[in-house]
Parts: C-alpha cells; structure tokens; sequence
C-alpha cells in the first residue's frame, strides 16, 4: 500500500491512559509497516477540561514510547476559522442549519420521545426554519441536516471486524456541527482535519463505531474521500470491567514512575489485542515488520499485570548496569539522591537486576549501599542466636577485610564517559571480585568454614537483611572502610544484646 497516513488524536484532559497508548502505537506501527506517516493531532477545543501539563504528558509520553509523529503536531485550537468556513459552507448549501431550541427544550422533546418507547433524538424544529437577522443573535447551535429519504442509510467497512456495518438514516438525528458557542463538535472537526491532513487509516477504539456513520455522512456532503476504519475492542481488567484506576496504574506517566521500561510497555501492549505466532518477545522493529490488522483480535483484551511485570523484567536483564543506573535516576524523585555511576554501583545492580520486576524495586533492593543507616531489626537477633563464635568470626573477618589489596578497590575511579570505557569497566569490575572471591575462599577454606555457614552473618552485617547480592560485589561495592564501619556496628549490635542478656 502506498501513501498511508494514520494519525492519533487525544484531547489534553488527562494524562495518557494506557488505552490510548496502545491506540496510538497501533497506528505507528501500521503506518511503519505500510511504509507511510504518523501523524498527532491534539484535539484542545475543549477549553474548560484541556490544561497544557495534560498536553506536554501526552507529547512527552509518546516519544518515551518510541511512537514518533513524522510531522509537526496540529492543534484543533489553532484552526477554529477552518471549520467556521465549512459550516458555513453547508449553511450556504443548505445542508446544515441553524438551531435555536434552548435545552429546556430540548430535554422536554426527549422525555416525550422515552415516554412514547420512542428513540430520544432532535425532533427537527428548526430544521426548516429560515431565521432572520434579529433571530440569529440569539444563542443557537448549526445542525447538520441528515439525509431523510426513504430508505436511505450510511454505512462503512470495519477492517478488523472484517464486516459492513450500515445505519439506517431515520436512527441518526441532525447532530450539532457547532455549539453555542461557536466551538466545532468533534464529529464535525475530527471530519475536516482528517480529511484536509490526507489521513487514509483510522484505527481507534470501538466506543466510536456509533460515531462513524455520522462521519461518513460530513466526508460525502463535503466532498472528501472518506478514511478506511478499524475498531480495536477496548482493555479490560481482570474482572472483566472496563479497566480504570481501581486496578492500579492507568496512565503511561505512572508506569514509568514506577519502574518499566518503554520497550516491556511497548511489547506488552501490541501484544494486548494483537499477535504474532507465539512471539511474546518483540522489539519495535519485529512489531513494525509483522504487524497487521487481520491479527487483531476482535474481543475485548484483559490487562494482566503479571505479564507485563514479567515482560518488564526480560528487559530489565538484558540491560547493562550503567544504561539501569540511568534509567533509575531518571525516575529518582521517590528517591533521596542519584545513583552514583561508577563500577562499584554498577556490580550490585548487576547482581541485583535478575532480580527485580521493577526498576523502583531495583533501587530499593540498592538501599543499603546508598544508605550506611542501617537498622539492624529486633527479628534478626529474635531468629538468629549469635554466640561468642559468631564475635571471633567477625574479628577474623574484619581483618580478612583490612588486608585485602587496595588496588582492588580503586578501579572504582575508571573513567566512564564513553561506551568503550563502560565495557573495560565490567572487565575491571569481572577481575576485581575474581580477586576478592579467590581471597575470600582460601580465608574460608584455612579456618575450615564453609560459605553455607557464615554467608548469613555477613549477609546481616553488611545489609541488614537475609537476602542480598552476592557477598563478593557487596564487599567490592562497599569497599574497604565502609565494609569495617559495617562490621564494628554489627558486632557491637551482637555483643550489646548479649552483654544484655548476662
């Protein structure tokens, strides 16, 4: 195909949802793999609801996501004179006219129209009223006036549905083209900007199926060729309800608050509706080459965040450490301070991230490196009896740390500015704790201990917690003095619980 143009087109009243994302990302990708263009479309002439932070979230959120417009973003506020003239165009040919029923009015016909099992809709009482000067400065709307002949009907080609879905004429009221106002509706803008932008494809969500006959309608009494469309069913949650902040984060902003990574966002929700064999791992380039629609699935898609935390922590593994410390200092502010980036920060998150789901869960398994307040809990010396044993052990082990090389530990100090120097980097951080595993093995192995049975002590010593990165990146990372500030507060901790109990 040639010439595809698709475009995404938000309103600025809130934050990018999660849906429109995946709206969004569908039509990037369709228009990639067609070789077309993308294209935004900020839909702003709601002035009362739209705000600018809303507006720069939905900019900044898609180009996180890699789903970049290839042309300068259009905003509808900025073209209201283009929509005036074809109103007043279908004014002029008396396809569209003035309305001046007040919503009193209004609300009394509908009433009337339920009251009878009758459809509620604009009964046409200024339909053809010719209004003079005096009248027309009075508030009024301009209706588009539906073609009522017998018989006739409007309809369009789903593509993902794969079905013709026509509407008879008599169900579709003249609808308001420009309110009150004088603000366009979006059925009458939405038409113009398309049309006028060379949009081909519209991919959008099924709550606009009822809105599409009425567009139809404006392209054939405008004179456009109308877009070809494809409805994708809408997201729910894992109780089946539309999805909304009741299950957790909604919009695109609060999942990188909270630690994925765009390309896990990404995969995770091309593959929301669509899919490709049983390929669950997909970068942007694969989802460009294989993406169509016929693979869309014509059900409602179930948001599951466990597959997307899964999903997340693929490609938190594939990272290497620096390119994860950038990423957790760019979501830092639920964080005091920025990761440093050097190789001994780099050896713990290494060891740490096949670990994490998240990169917020990433930093906060690196508190206690970033952290010497250490709180030692009550539970630890609760569960675990340490003895006289466990003193001298940590004697030993102090000194054990004392002698070690300090060269060992300078490598810290590598430049790290360019790529070429981050990879010598983990070369230098692989030899390093080389270095303090052989030394801290043959310690062991001369005071006939085993690492079964002191990895817990150093583990609660030099973290606090049972759980750790390996013993060997922890005492590189720390490095010599604050590994001994750790162990003398340790011991203290230890012998004060015990001289306690005597």
């Amino acid at each position: 195909m040639n010439n595809i143009k698709t475009r995404f087109a938000p309103s600025p009243t809130g934050y990018l949802h999660i849906g429109g994302a995946r709206t969004a990302l569908f039509n990037y990708v369709y228009a990639k793999h067609n070789g077309g263009k993308f294209v935004l479309r900020i839909e702003d002439t709601d002035f009362e609801r739209s705000e600018k932070r809303f507006e720069e979230d939905i900019i900044e959120s898609l180009k996180w996501l890699s789903i970049i417009p290839d042309e300068e973003t259009v905003f509808q506020s900025d073209r209201l004179s283009i929509y005036r003239s074809y109103a007043d165009k279908l004014l002029k040919e008396d396809k569209a006219y003035y309305c001046f029923c007040s919503k009193e009015l209004l609300e009394e016909d509908r009433n009337k129209l339920t009251s009878e099992n009758k459809k509620p809709m604009y009964v046409g009482r200024c339909r053809e009223l010719k209004p003079g000067e005096a009248l027309l400065k009075t508030p009024h709307t301009i209706r588009f006036k539906v073609n009522r002949n017998t018989g006739a009907a409007t309809g369009f080609k789903d593509l993902i549905r794969n079905q013709y879905i026509s509407v008879n004429n008599d169900e579709i009221d003249d609808f308001v083209l420009v309110r009150e106002d004088g603000i366009p509706t979006y059925n009458f803008a939405v038409v113009i900007d398309d049309a006028l932008t060379g949009i081909t494809h519209i991919i959008r969500g099924d709550d606009h199926v009822s809105n599409t006959p009425k567009q139809i309608m404006l392209y054939n009494t405008l004179g456009f060729n109308a877009p070809e469309f494809a409805h994708v069913s809408m997201i729910l949650g894992a109780d089946g309800k539309r999805l909304s902040k009741r299950h957790g984060a909604t919009s695109v902003n609060q999942y990188k608050k909270e630690g994925f990574l765009p390309e896990a966002l990404v995969n995770y929700l091309i593959r929301l509706g669509w899919s490709h064999g049983n390929d669950e791992i997909l970068s942007m380039e694969e989802i460009i080459k294989y993406f169509d629609l016929k693979h869309i699935s014509k059900s409602a898609a179930i948001f599951n965040t466990e597959k997307l935390l899964w999903l997340n922590s693929h490609y938190i593994k594939s990272k290497d450490p620096f390119t994860l410390i950038d990423l957790i200092n760019d979501i830092r502010d639920d964080f005091q301070g920025a990761l440093n980036i050097d190789i001994k920060t780099a050896s713990l998150v290494d060891s740490l991230k096949s670990r994490a789901k998240t990169l917020v869960e990433l930093r906060q398994k690196l508190d206690f490196f970033v952290n010497d307040a250490i709180d030692y809990k009550d539970e630890i010396f609760s569960e675990y009896s340490f003895n006289e044993s466990n003193l001298a052990f940590l004697k030993l082990f102090r000194k054990f740390i004392e002698e070690l090389n300090n060269e060992i530990f300078n490598c810290g100090n590598v430049d790290l500015t360019y790529k070429t120097d981050k990879e010598n980097a983990l070369k230098i951080l692989k030899n390093s704790i080389e270095s303090i595993k052989a030394g801290f093995n043959d310690f062991l192995f001369k005071n006939n201990w085993t690492m079964k049975e002191k990895a817990m002590i150093i583990r609660l010593a030099f973290s606090g917690e049972k759980v750790s990165p390996p013993i060997y990146e922890i005492i590189f990372a720390l490095g010599k003095e604050r590994c001994i500030q750790r162990i003398d507060k340790f011991y203290g901790c230890i012998n004060g619980i015990n001289n306690t109990k005597v």
